[in-house]
């Protein structure tokens, strides 16, 4: 395969094949834990969207500038991905809260909100009871998400010399892209609070909260990268300068690709790894129930001895 851009289309296939592997991987993982409604499940629609991604910066790498819808169909893509991930966080965190303390005050139960609003007094009692970080969290990261999705749609009609004049819908395009990536990189800094103050505060010591801690850095990385990519020349993908005969320059696939892509991938690998965990302690609460029962027959069958062995006597 002839690429028009060599060092973008060389980059684009060796994650597009990273991130095959990693899908099949999270296919084995939710077929084996077999409820749809967990953490992997969402880390698979992570691995399918990047999948796509880099099926799109392939075909551009192929077609050309002439063709850079193909290019927007990835930033898109690639920003849904981002999306997954920072839920995932949030939600990682929730269940380590819930795994240790039975509760989680960040994503509080159906019934624990429905307490809370039947003992309030009033409606101001009644609107902070439904209102609690989980709901917060995703009213702010799903207008984010579409703000990113509409700034990057709407160039898709442009052409090449209105993408290069800088028309309004480019500046409105920025002005969404950036709302959306300054709440997706303020949303990671969040879920990071959350896990620093489920630790040092509650005191939970869960290998999700240590997942978390393990790519905080690389979740702040990427929401600094998608916010400074709008603005500085040499990051920025609709820029035609950093367009040359040759495709893309190297130093443009670098910074994409380290911190952005690299960024997601290391994340999505680390939280599909906590699946290993929570098997072995599984496994493990399966065998301390099985060794409890065990112990429970043995003193019955005991006692049953003992009370055999006195009538015996006796008789």
């Amino acid at each position: 395969m002839a690429f028009v851009s060599q060092s973008s289309g060389i980059a684009s296939s060796i994650f597009l094949a990273l991130y095959s592997l990693y899908t099949i991987f999270a296919i084995l993982v939710v077929s084996q834990v077999r409820k749809w409604r967990t953490i992997y499940t969402s880390l698979l629609v992570h691995g399918l969207l990047r999948v796509g991604g880099q099926l799109c910066g392939v075909a551009f790498a192929v077609v050309g500038w002439q063709h850079f819808q193909w290019l927007i169909a990835y930033l898109v893509l690639s920003a849904e991905g981002y999306f997954v991930l920072i839920l995932a966080s949030f939600h990682l965190i929730a269940n380590a809260q819930q795994y240790v303390l039975g509760t989680s005050w960040i994503r509080p139960s159906k019934d624990e909100i429905n307490q809370k609003v039947a003992l309030a007094s009033n409606w101001k009692e009644r609107w902070q009871a439904k209102r609690n970080p989980a709901r917060i969290f995703h009213l702010l990261l799903i207008p984010a998400n579409a703000f990113i999705i509409s700034g990057g749609s709407m160039l898709a009609g442009l052409t090449i010399e209105e993408l290069n004049n800088g028309t309004g819908k480019v500046t409105t395009s920025k002005v969404l892209r950036t709302i959306g990536q300054a709440v997706f990189l303020f949303q990671s800094a969040i879920a990071i609070y959350f896990a620093l103050r489920s630790f040092f505060i509650e005191g939970i010591r869960h290998y999700n909260i240590y997942a978390v801690f393990i790519v905080a850095p690389f979740l702040l990385v990427r929401g600094i990268f998608g916010v400074l990519s709008i603005y500085v020349d040499k990051m920025d993908y609709y820029l035609i300068s950093n367009y040359t005969e040759a495709g893309f320059s190297s130093s443009f696939v670098a910074y994409e690709y380290c911190m952005a892509t690299t960024m997601e991938f290391v994340t999505a690998c680390v939280y599909i790894c906590t699946y290993f965990l929570e098997k072995k302690k599984y496994r493990s609460g399966e065998q301390i129930l099985s060794e409890e029962s065990d112990k429970t027959n043995n003193e019955k069958n005991g006692t049953f001895s003992e009370e055999k062995t006195r009538e015996e006597v006796y008789l």
